[in-house]
């Protein structure tokens, strides 16, 4: 467990092509060994029933085929215990019975036999008879009975109530060309009269054992599954090897197992070996045909088909794995692009790559971080011309601050020499002169109260009336207590200088009046600056609103200086029409003095 917090931070550290390799193969590899898992357990069960099934539906077959073999037999057993010519002649016997009809009977019971054995699927029919003819020695196709009244087979045949019985596979020399054969046969008495009456002999109805062989040998099994036929014992009738003929096939345990008369399939050892153990009984008889299929033959067909199985599932696997890193290259791929252009920006070089229209995550980062970067780089533009701005107005504040003393004792000098020269008019305009550049310079302060700026205004329009011979009239409109609010200075000032010039001077008497109005509205402050001056035509006015620098630089600079200190939403707007003049509205915040003095006065 301790390890575990180790692993984990190990994985987080890798880079994301690698956790998705790693995670696509532990996904894919428990996958794949669950479905392996899986297959070949279901596989497996499936070779087997199947194996099983075919063998069933083999076996059935040669089931019924040594069945029929066997009925028939049977049968052919059956027709001689009925024939009645066949119990007339072995019912004869004793002194009065004539060598002539003996020869005769003897023609006619080799006549019935050769009828009978040609007229069924059997090698060979032997009667044994019990009484003293002279054909009971012919040892061909008749026999004495007393040779065959010791012999095992003999009392199961007597003790069965229908007085039949199906010998196990013996060993009989025909002592002919035939020579020894091995043989399975169906023998029965023949009674007087029926079931009831005196014994008259037996017939044996032979059949070849390789018959019943073949048909074992072809039955379609395993490679190296095998068929026998037992008997009620357990002992092998038949099979692929005479040799074991007579022994017994399987343990106890098998033999256990072999009682039901309709057949199955059971697991069992035989010859030490575990296997599946198919039988059926054969109808009819007491013995049973039984396959014996080795499991390890089964387990060696799923060992092959699980080997298949894993060889197609790990090509699978290498498949799945090879999409899964060029699914994983691919992205990672375009991460690391759009990492590059985020190393751009850092370094701020803003030639970023345009988005490939891509609508996955990826490409939306994409196209968010173009947007972004062109956004960064008009802002930084923008704040760059604000900086120049600002170093320029504080590089002219700078130029007018300069030896400010000088310039006012220069003046002063001049309003004295005036004043002893007998000069009134000049020492008046010389001290307005003075005022004006004192309000005007401020003490190097941008930020003054806006009585000063209209004290700084009002000074202005003095100087410009003793100029053009008191022409321009003056009508103030303020509202009380905003004076102490703050204000850029110099705001007023080029504003009128422009109605003067271009508004007042241009009427044909030269004469006009400048209204100046302040109030409050809302939060913020508004001025007016009206004149009755020619006013403006739509493409002028069209110009100064798109604040063309050409449209006057003291103007415009005023409207810029408004939108850096306070932002976009103060500045200044104009209205005109040719022939009734021109009105500006100016609208700043309502900013106290004090609370703005801290922040903007210069020393």
């Amino acid at each position: 467990m301790k390890a575990f917090p180790k692993i984990r931070r190990g994985f987080h550290n890798l880079r994301i092509k690698y956790k998705l390799l790693l995670s696509f193969g532990l996904l894919l590899s428990i996958a794949v060994g669950t479905i392996s898992y899986v297959s070949y357990h279901k596989t497996s069960s499936m070779i087997e029933h199947n194996v099983v099934q075919a063998t069933k539906s083999a076996f059935e077959q040669a089931n019924q085929f040594i069945a029929y073999k066997l009925n028939n037999a049977k049968d052919l057993s059956g027709m001689l215990f009925m024939d009645e010519s066949l119990n007339r002649i072995l019912g004869k016997g004793g002194a009065g019975y004539a060598l002539n009809d003996q020869l005769d009977d003897y023609g006619e019971l080799q006549s019935i036999v050769r009828t009978a054995q040609n007229s069924r699927d059997v090698f060979s029919i032997r009667l044994y008879v019990n009484n003293a003819a002279i054909y009971a020695r012919e040892n061909m196709t008749f026999f004495d009975m007393a040779d065959i009244r010791g012999e095992p087979w003999f009392a199961d045949m007597m003790s069965n109530p229908d007085g039949i019985y199906c010998r196990p596979t013996y060993a009989y020399d025909f002592k002919d060309a035939r020579g020894t054969r091995n043989l399975i046969s169906c023998v029965r008495t023949l009674q007087l009269g029926g079931f009831e009456g005196r014994l008259l002999g037996v017939v044996s109805v032979d059949l070849l054992e390789e018959t019943i062989r073949d048909i074992i040998l072809q039955t379609g099994i395993t490679r190296n599954g095998q068929v026998y036929l037992l008997d009620g014992a357990g002992n092998i009738i038949s099979g692929p090897d005479a040799a074991q003929y007579g022994r017994s096939l399987a343990s106890v345990r098998t033999l256990a197992g072999l009682t039901d008369d309709a057949g199955g399939t059971i697991d069992s050892t035989v010859s030490g070996n575990p296997s599946i153990v198919i039988h059926r009984k054969i109808e009819g008889t007491n013995w049973r045909l039984v396959a014996v299929i080795p499991e390890k033959e089964i387990a060696e067909q799923s060992r092959l088909l699980a080997r298949d199985l894993l060889g197609v599932l790990l090509v699978v696997l290498l498949l799945a794995v090879g999409t899964a890193f060029w699914i994983s290259e691919g992205i990672t791929r375009r991460i690391v692009m759009l990492l590059r252009q985020i190393r751009k920006i850092e370094d701020e070089r803003w030639d970023v790559r345009p988005p490939a229209g891509d609508g996955d995550e990826v490409g939306v980062l994409h196209d968010h971080l173009y947007r972004m970067s062109q956004t960064m780089q008009k802002l930084i533009q923008e704040k760059y011309q604000v900086e120049v701005s600002k170093k320029t107005a504080e590089l002219r504040a700078l130029q007018a601050q300069i030896n400010p003393h000088f310039l006012y004792n220069t003046l002063d000098l001049i309003h004295w020499m005036a004043l002893k020269q007998r000069a009134p008019d000049i020492s008046d305009v010389v001290g307005r002169l003075a005022k004006f550049f004192r309000l005007s310079l401020s003490r190097g302060r941008d930020i003054i109260t806006l009585g000063e700026e209209l004290e700084h205004v009002r000074t202005y329009l003095d100087i410009q009336n003793r100029r053009f011979g008191d022409s321009i009239g003056q009508v103030y409109e303020i509202e009380p207590g905003i004076e102490t609010c703050a204000t850029v200075k110099i705001m007023l000032q080029p504003i009128v200088e422009n109605a003067i010039l271009h508004g007042i001077q241009e009427r044909e008497d030269k004469r006009g009046t400048i209204r100046i109005a302040g109030r409050r509205d809302g939060g913020d402050i508004e001025l007016v600056v009206e004149d009755d001056g020619v006013g403006m035509d739509r493409e002028t006015l069209e110009r100064i609103r798109r604040r063309d620098p050409g449209t006057g630089y003291g103007v415009h600079n005023v409207a810029e200086k408004i939108r850096l200190y306070y932002g976009d939403r103060y500045g200044i707007a104009y209205e005109s029409e040719p022939g009734r003049g021109t009105r500006v509205t100016i609208r700043i915040p309502a900013v106290a003095r004090s609370g703005a003095e801290a922040g903007d006065e210069r020393s």
